[in-house]
Parts: structure tokens; C-alpha cells; sequence
């Protein structure tokens, strides 16, 4: 098609030249002539050339010409509907996006790379109370929560973030896309922690109801156990007396798990020295095995802020684990500082845990080998109270182990928290 048109182009511009190059030969004027056409043909050039400069501002028709120029607005018309067509679809699809994203239960806010707001559906109109000329604002402006500014402050988006907004308490995940830029997904989880915060009321609520029945026993038990009594009958009551000691650890820990998990991570904590701490809770298992010993390891008297009964909890737990589980064999608990801040670790020799469970054994009365925990005891909730109470240090535990050489736990308690900062606080 092009070179069809090229040929009627050149055949045009030609005919047009020779036609004056044969008007000025006949009056002996064949150069004046070939100019003249030459000319002329430049003059229909331009005409077509502003016509086309016309059509293209829509300042008049399209240019109607079988040579260059038609073709190429034939072209340029083409490629316009063509365009038109596509934008239409791509329009259409946008809408359907919109539709959807609009028909999501779910809040949906896009942010731009330092936090302004694209456009948002009309779940998180109803969630943060926006309005429609709330885009362009800096979303930290309008959601003032101090958990949600930390959080996008600091740009770590690995983890959803929980907090409570007026009457809704609210999931937030960030995702980053595209080119700098971020899209926020908000849930509604108000019914949610209504249903846990019941879940652990009532959970303290029969743990408390419980410990006054279990202290009468073990008074009535131990009462018993102190007279003359038949050797069958003091062998049933020492086995009495054993499982109501395991209910009453039982229902001492769940009390403990609820108190820690509904403590604000927002309280104020207290400036202690941890290595005080260990060395203390080390003393005090002396008397829980004969063969264990519990050494520390600490390279000086290091303070930290936070919660000293929380920690001293989580210490226990994890130092009564290894000697539970360690075979009798020494405990370590070693503090060591490093840039993020102070990792101390609590390593055992015992059997170790197999893979597999690892990821499992912070549930709660998750048990590695039931069989060996009728022998040792425990109620099952000892890491799933260390979990927590680490929580409120901005810590996580870490567990390493290997079948036959024993397990190690550890956790960082973040550099905020440690150091010289807080001992100038004392």
C-alpha cells in the first residue's frame, strides 16, 4: 500500500514538472518552464501538508489525496480508532478493578513512595473516616494512631499490624508494587478480639474459679498424707496428691498466659540488670535436679528496660526446660551484646528436637513426646508464656537444636532497650 501510494506521488510531481517543462519549450523557454513546474509542485505539497497540519488540531476534514498524504492520514486514522478502541477496553477493565475493589469488605488505600494517598475504596471511607478530598494527604495525617505512625514510620511492612482505631480495632498489611508505590489493606477485626478477649476472660475466669478448689484439696491431701495410714492408701494419695499439684501448675500457668496476654505492650517498663536476673533465677533451680547445675555467662552487669517479673517468667520457663529435658546434664545461659542489641541464649545437651517441630513448640500444650512428659511433667504452657513475654521486649525466640547434642533458645532484646541509655535512667 505504501509503495502504491510512493508511485502516485512521484508520478503526480512528475506529470506536474513536465507538464511545465513542456509549456515553456513551446515558447522557447523549456528552464522557465521546468521551474514553474517545479513550483507549482511544491505549492500542492504545502496545501496538502496544511491540511494535514490542519486535520491533526481537528481545525479541519481529513486531507482527501491518493498520494503520501492521504495514505498517511489513512493511517493516522486507523491507529486513532485502533487507539480508541484499546483505551476503551482498558477503560472498561479499570472500572471493573474499581467495581471490585470497591465491593471488598476490606479497606484498600494506594499510597504513593512517601505516603500520599492515590485513591482508597469506600470500606476504608467507613474504617478511618476519609473523605473524597482526603487524596493527596500523607496518610500518617489522618490515621494518628501511635501504633500505626511507628509502624509506617519505620517502612518494616513484613508483619500486619494490629491496633485499636475509635470503636473498630483494625489489621493493617503494606505491600509494596509497582514503582514506589504501596497499597494498604485494611480489616476489620473487631469481632475478632471481641470473641479472644472473651476466649480469655474466660479462660481466667475457671483458672481463678479452680485455684480456691484445688487449695482445699492439696490442704486436705496433705493433711492426710501426715497420719498413720495404710501403705496402699498413702501410695493412692501420694498419686492424688502428685495430679493435683500438676491441675494447681496447670492453672497457675493459664492465669499467667491470660495476665500476659491482655498486658498493653504501651506500659512503662523499669530499668533492672538482666545478668542480676539470671544469676538469680540459676539460684533458684539449684534445688530442682540433683545432677543439673545452671552456669552464667555474662561479661558484665548489663540493664535493660522492660519488665522484670515478665522476664523473670520467661527465664524460668526456658532454664527449667533444659533441665527438664537436658538429661541432667549443665545448663549454660550466656549474654552476649552485639549492634542490634543483647542476645541471651539458654543451651541444654539434651536429646535435641526433631525438625519437625520446632516451628510447633511455642502452641499451647503442644508436647514433642507425650510419652515423656508424664515422667518429667509440665503443663505444656511454658513456651507459649516465654513467647509472650518476649513479645512485650520486642523480642522473638529463636530455637536451634540437633538430634543427640541438645537445643539452644535464644532471643534478642533490640539495642533500644539496652545499654547505656537506660542505665543513665537508674
Amino acid at each position: 500500500m505504501y509503495q502504491g501510494a510512493l508511485q502516485r506521488e512521484l508520478l503526480r510531481v512528475s506529470i506536474i514538472i513536465l507538464a511545465g517543462f513542456a509549456v515553456g519549450w513551446s515558447v522557447d523557454y523549456p528552464l522557465y518552464g521546468l521551474i514553474v513546474g517545479l513550483i507549482v509542485s511544491q505549492i500542492f505539497s504545502i496545501r496538502h501538508a496544511s491540511s494535514i497540519f490542519k486535520w491533526s488540531y481537528r481545525q479541519g476534514p481529513a486531507p482527501q489525496d491518493n498520494g503520501l498524504i492521504g495514505y498517511a492520514a489513512d493511517r493516522i486514522i486507523r491507529r486513532e480508532k485502533t487507539l480508541k478502541e484499546r483505551l476503551l477496553n482498558q477503560a472498561k477493565m479499570l472500572q471493573r478493578y474499581n467495581q471490585g475493589i470497591e465491593a471488598l469488605k476490606d479497606g484498600v488505600v494506594v499510597l504513593d513512595s512517601v505516603g500520599h494517598i492515590d485513591t482508597f475504596n469506600s470500606a476504608a471511607t467507613r474504617m478511618l473516616l476519609l473523605r473524597k478530598n482526603d487524596s493527596g494527604q500523607h496518610i500518617t495525617h489522618l490515621v494518628r494512631a501511635p501504633h500505626f505512625v511507628r509502624y509506617f514510620r519505620k517502612a518494616d511492612f513484613s508483619e500486619p499490624l494490629q491496633f485499636d482505631l475509635r470503636t473498630f480495632s483494625l489489621q493493617v498489611q503494606i505491600t509494596e508494587f509497582g514503582v514506589d508505590q504501596k497499597i494498604m489493606l485494611i480489616r476489620d477485626v473487631t469481632e475478632r478480639k471481641r470473641v479472644e478477649t472473651m476466649r480469655q476472660d474466660f479462660i481466667a475466669d475457671v483458672s481463678h474459679e479452680l485455684r480456691t478448689p484445688l487449695t482445699v484439696i492439696n490442704g486436705y491431701l496433705e493433711m492426710l498424707t501426715d497420719m498413720d495410714i495404710p501403705a496402699p492408701l498413702a501410695k493412692a494419695l501420694a498419686q492424688m496428691g502428685s495430679q493435683s499439684n500438676r491441675m494447681t501448675n496447670l492453672v497457675n500457668d493459664l492465669i499467667q498466659l491470660s495476665k500476659l496476654e491482655s498486658a498493653s505492650r504501651e506500659r512503662n517498663g523499669v530499668v533492672f540488670n538482666l545478668t542480676n536476673l539470671c544469676e538469680q533465677v540459676a539460684g533458684e533451680m539449684k534445688g530442682y535436679s540433683d545432677t543439673a547445675s545452671v552456669i552464667v555467662e555474662a561479661d558484665d552487669r548489663l540493664m535493660i528496660d522492660g519488665f522484670k517479673d515478665e522476664m523473670h517468667s520467661a527465664l524460668t520457663n526456658l532454664i527449667t526446660n533444659a533441665i527438664k529435658y537436658g538429661d541432667g546434664e549443665q545448663v549454660r545461659v550466656s549474654l552476649t551484646q552485639m549492634d542490634r542489641g543483647l542476645e541471651v541464649a539458654v543451651k541444654d545437651k539434651g536429646p535435641g528436637i526433631p525438625p519437625e517441630h520446632l516451628a510447633r513448640v511455642t502452641e499451647r500444650f503442644y508436647r514433642v513426646d507425650e510419652s515423656r512428659e508424664s515422667t518429667v511433667g509440665g503443663s505444656g504452657l511454658g513456651l507459649s508464656i516465654v513467647k509472650h513475654a518476649l513479645e512485650h521486649h520486642n523480642a522473638e525466640l529463636k530455637i536451634e537444636s540437633v538430634i543427640g547434642q541438645g537445643s539452644t533458645f535464644s532471643f534478642v532484646i533490640p539495642a533500644f532497650r539496652v545499654g547505656e541509655g537506660v542505665e543513665a535512667a537508674v
